[in-house]
């Protein structure tokens, strides 16, 4: 499994917060416990930090960060 995930932290048109997520693992992974761990624990890293940003509409600028998949 690769080592980080990639998301791009933006908001829906209605600024609401919105994560797009690049490289998740395809379809039909094969993941160990700790590897599906890891994945949960950045997923969640990902919905808390997409929470915490400030929805002000003129002048919100998407960011695209990394987050470890380390088990």
């Amino acid at each position: 499994m690769q080592t980080k995930i990639i998301a791009t932290l933006t908001q829906t048109r209605d600024r609401t917060p919105l994560a797009s997520i690049r490289n998740m693992p395809g379809n039909d992974a094969d993941l160990t416990p700790g590897q599906l761990r890891a994945l949960a624990r950045a997923l969640n890293e990902i919905a808390d930090s997409s929470e915490a940003m400030p929805m002000n509409g003129k002048h919100f600028t998407p960011r695209r960060r990394e987050y470890d998949l380390t088990v």
